[in-house]
């Protein structure tokens, strides 16, 4: 295996470390485990080939699903499988939109039937033949959402979707580059300004912050929404709770997973309105009907097949004749949600009333709006964020007239805003998320404020809280592209690539920093401690008061701490965070030492200390400026309160992440408390557990690296 970049990611708040001993549990690979990860890894190198291992080959020409129908617990899913594949499946090289309603049934479809394999050699199997035989983007996300959730795979490492598929990460003018060095090899590097070859590699420079081809003063935030780890973390969520997944198979409603899916686009969406505020591009704009969209988008993106990503120009108008049916369904679907709110319930699809004027109904509202397969009535509500995308994305499936077809089967164009693993990218994705989370504010805001009795914690003061300096800085990256490049035919017999080639793009990272909270308690317990960071000041300069900021604050870490009678000083350094990420283990070095284990030669530990679902921890904190940037700190202490369920029930908190579970939660407090809901400088003044302060952020030019900054 080639060159691979392997990754996992996680994000705050949800809670695998034991409570009682706030420790990652570890279990050393076996054989089993080793083997698998060979075997699956092996699949996803370059997927827009055909396989080429003698081995795959021969089990791909000898599997027939139909045939061996016993093998699976979904007999249906098999039989619509084969009506599928002699009607005619989603071409090969054909872009796929899982949230189209034919391409979605047709990834269901394959699911259902890799899940539904009773024992993992006929899941193996099934994934070899899909692998040869299946479009290779429909391929890619079902079979890395089976091995996600089925029992058989936990503990397999999953490729990042950026090393998998570049063309979702990179643009058309390095790929360029990139496929012409792969033909000419080292002779030809010279040639071309922006590469050059270091170690075995040859190497492709990119800056995407001054790309010239972005016509509006987005660019200069695009380090943090091009970043390949952030939008990385957002497909992988969607891959660990797909909004079609769940019902009693796989019950993803245990995990809150409407409650996720609010708190992970809060997060989203405070991150980028810091990073704004510390580039001077102020407010994030309304979206609204009757003004126009004034940021356009350019991604320079473009599909395996040739095809370039849609573009959206500057001040883009939405009153076109084009959009009137959608822009109809969306007012009537967003309507609906917030008579809802005001009603105080939702209806489900037999018309009965649910309550919603509970603060644990934020599940349901989730869901709601969402429209995910857990919803009370998805049909009701309706997807309107899909409809968004498909409006303000500008793709050629949307509009009536230019709909093609292969067979039956629609020839869309999704756009980067309709791909969750470029959707960040877009300016738009933080219109239609702010319009949304407006949504349920305006839920929070009719729910009974916090009483003092539920935020305080008598017995617990803090005294004093210390922050080590903030810096930020920029660092070049490297992302690793080769299984992009078409394989020579001596490449493919060897089945290993003659020419590796990275991309060389700058990222945000920081200094590691420490927090010092110096506590006294009465007595020894386990509490929960929280760490928040929000803007002090908005784009005009003026000081965001607690009652409007509650809604800017972005989580930094949360965890429990064992306090003793008396005075305590609790550190806690940045790297501890248990929810987020460091740089990922190449697939060739995971490769390799999973390789040498399974001979004997040294050992694999499995400890989820890089997870699938997390967030980059080098994202914590935003730029800042170079003379400094100040921002609000907030430090709370709270009563541990135990999870519903006991944190591992039901699954092996080592190899899985225990999707569906129910038990994945540190505390039953809600996700994101006790900001996730509106409070007041009075509410909390007299508190002795909640810390307020201003820090400042400050950014370290990086010379060798050219982004515009601040002063």
């Amino acid at each position: 295996m080639a060159r691979l970049v392997l990754c996992v990611l996680a994000l705050a708040a949800s809670g695998l470390a034991d409570p009682a001993h706030k420790v990652l549990p570890q279990k050393q690979a076996d054989n089993a485990l080793l083997q698998k990860q060979l075997d699956l890894s092996t699949l996803f190198y370059h997927v827009h080939e055909p396989l080429h291992v003698p081995e795959l080959v021969a089990i791909a020409d000898s599997w027939d699903v139909e045939k061996n129908i016993d093998h699976y617990s979904n007999i249906t899913a098999v039989k619509v499988f084969g009506e599928l594949y002699e009607y005619g499946l989603l071409y090969r090289n054909m872009p796929f939109h899982v949230l189209d309603r034919y391409h979605g049934f047709e990834a269901q479809t394959l699911y259902n039937v890799l899940w539904s394999a009773k024992d993992y050699d006929t899941f193996y199997k099934t994934a070899v033949w899909f692998r040869q035989h299946v479009n290779e983007y429909l391929f890619v996300y079902v079979y890395s959402t089976a091995i996600l959730h089925r029992p058989d795979t936990q503990g397999v490492v999953i490729p990042p979707i950026y090393e998998i598929f570049p063309e979702f990460f990179t643009n058309s003018e390095v790929l360029t580059t990139a496929q012409r060095v792969n033909v000419h090899g080292l002779r030809m590097v010279e040639h071309y300004p922006t590469t050059y070859v270091w170690e075995n590699n040859v190497v492709v420079k990119e800056n995407m912050t001054i790309w010239p081809y972005y016509y509006n003063d987005e660019v200069k935030v695009n380090y943090f929404t091009w970043d390949q780890g952030l939008n990385a973390f957002y497909y992988n969520w969607h891959l660990a709770y797909p909004k079609w997944l769940g019902g009693d198979v796989t019950p993803l409603v245990k995990d809150r997973r409407g409650e996720w899916f609010w708190y992970i686009h809060k997060q989203l969406l405070t991150r980028y309105y810091m990073e704004r505020l510390s580039n001077g591009l102020g407010e994030i704009p309304e979206l609204s009907w009757s003004a126009p969209i004034k940021t356009g988008i350019w991604s320079g993106l473009q599909y395996y097949k040739g095809i370039f990503f849609p573009t959206r120009p500057n001040n883009f108008v939405l009153n076109q004749d084009y959009f009137v049916n959608e822009i109809i369904r969306i007012q009537d679907f967003e309507r609906r949600v917030r008579e809802a709110i005001d009603l105080g319930y939702v209806i489900n699809n037999v018309g009965e009333h649910i309550n919603i004027h509970t603060p644990e109904a934020i599940d349901i509202l989730g869901r709601v709006i969402e429209c995910n397969v857990d919803s009370p009535n998805s049909k009701f509500y309706g997807d309107f964020i899909t409809l968004w995308k498909g409006l303000l994305g500008n793709s050629l499936e949307h509009t009536e007239y230019n709909q093609l077809y292969h067979g039956h089967i629609p020839e869309i164009l999704p756009s980067v805003l309709e791909h969750y693993q470029t959707a960040l990218r877009d300016p738009a994705f933080y219109l239609i998320w702010k319009r949304v989370l407006n949504i349920f504010k305006m839920w929070q805001e009719s729910l009974p404020m916090y009483k003092l009795e539920e935020l305080a914690y008598p017995t617990v003061s803090i005294k004093n809280v210390e922050v080590d300096k903030l810096v930020t800085y920029f660092e070049n990256t490297y992302m690793n592209i080769t299984n992009q490049l078409h394989m020579t035919e001596h490449e493919a017999k060897r089945f290993e690539d003659d020419v590796s080639v990275l991309v060389q793009r700058p990222r945000l990272n920081h200094k590691v920093f420490q927090v010092r909270v110096k506590v006294n308690s009465e007595a020894a317990k386990t509490v929960v401690v929280r760490f928040f960071l929000a803007p002090k000041y908005d784009s005009l300069g003026n000081e965001i008061p607690l009652k409007e900021n509650w809604e800017n604050f972005f989580q930094l870490d949360q965890f429990t701490y064992d306090l003793v009678q008396g005075e305590n000083v609790i550190k806690r350094d940045s790297t501890q965070n248990l929810w987020t990420v460091d740089d990922w283990t190449t697939a060739h070095e995971f490769y390799a030492k999973s390789e040498s284990a399974l001979h004997g030669k040294g050992s694999v530990i499995v400890d989820q200390s890089q997870r699938f679902d997390g967030y980059p921890q080098r994202l914590l904190l935003p730029k800042g400026r170079v003379g400094g940037m100040p921002f609000v700190f907030v430090v709370y202490i709270s009563e541990y309160r135990a999870p519903k369920v006991p944190f591992g029930q039901g699954f092996d908190p080592a190899m899985s992440l225990g999707f569906g579970s129910g038990a994945r939660f540190l505390t039953d407090d809600p996700l994101g408390f006790p900001l996730n809901k509106p409070v007041y400088d009075w509410q909390i003044q007299h508190l002795k557990n909640f810390w307020v302060q201003d820090v400042t952020i400050y950014h370290k030019h990086t010379p060798e690296i050219y982004l515009p900054h601040l002063e």
